[in-house]
């Protein structure tokens, strides 16, 4: 017994902690009303901001702030009347995007083979997707997309090799099982930990996530969506080079 005391001492953290859900405010998935989770490992806890939508009621679209029009995602989601939205991916001191980066049928920069870069959300016909960037040349007619990484999950599963030393704010966007989509945000976790928060099967309630890719992070994190008269957010520090928005359908 002290053998087996002194061996699970030395061993990480992360293989003895297990994420579970500690409070949940929710209205139904899908429905594309945001709302917040807590979520523990016994030592630590998070709180993400969520929204989740069905693409037959919703569609995403990407905004590209090339010429710095707008100060913050909820400048940019009120001036395309969307119900929420999220910073996008990578970009340059500049403001050059890193990536592939399509908005409106207008590729705004181009497709990159950076080993970080390891996924692309799109949209075709009006519907989301996401993949694998090797996978994405065989895709066509992509009317919005954002190339960005890494996968945080994947068929369900937490991935490994995922970076556990630095917190930070993280942003991300999936998929559900139910064909739920959407995105959010959680801060000061590993992108480890992360991978693990995503992959809680009760993570939605009756809905759990498929797979999951990283946006763009850091003091980029930004998150805003109407939420009955009123609205829900969490500010950045930092102005942003696109944005990933979340539309109703026209009736």
């Amino acid at each position: 017994m002290r053998w087996i005391c002194a061996l699970l001492c030395f061993l990480p953290g992360t293989l003895l902690a297990e994420w579970r859900v500690l409070d949940r405010q929710q209205a139904e998935p899908g429905d594309g009303e945001p709302f917040r989770l807590k979520v523990t490992d016994g030592s630590k806890t998070a709180e993400l901001l969520l929204i989740a939508a069905h693409p037959s009621a919703f569609t995403f679209r990407v905004v590209s702030n090339d010429e710095g029009r707008y100060g913050s995602v909820e400048d940019a989601a009120r001036a395309e009347d969307a119900v929420a939205g999220v910073n996008g991916g990578y970009f340059q001191p500049d403001g050059t995007p890193v990536g592939l980066l399509i908005s409106d049928n207008r590729t705004v920069h181009k497709f990159e083979t950076a080993k970080l870069l390891s996924g692309v959300f799109f949209v075709r016909d009006g519907k989301p997707g996401l993949v694998r960037s090797q996978r994405f040349g065989k895709i066509k007619s992509v009317s919005r997309a954002i190339q960005c990484g890494p996968f945080l999950l994947e068929d369900g599963k937490s991935l490994n090799g995922l970076n556990n030393e630095r917190s930070a704010p993280r942003t991300f966007v999936f998929m559900g099982n139910d064909s739920v989509w959407g995105f959010g945000i959680c801060r000061s976790v590993t992108l480890a930990e992360m991978s693990q928060i995503l992959g809680l099967h009760d993570l939605l309630g009756h809905t759990s996530l498929v797979t999951a890719l990283n946006l763009d992070g850091g003091s980029s994190t930004q998150f805003w969506a109407r939420s009955g008269e009123g609205a829900i957010s969490s500010s950045a520090l930092a102005v942003v080079a696109n944005y990933l928005l979340l539309v109703r359908r026209a009736k």
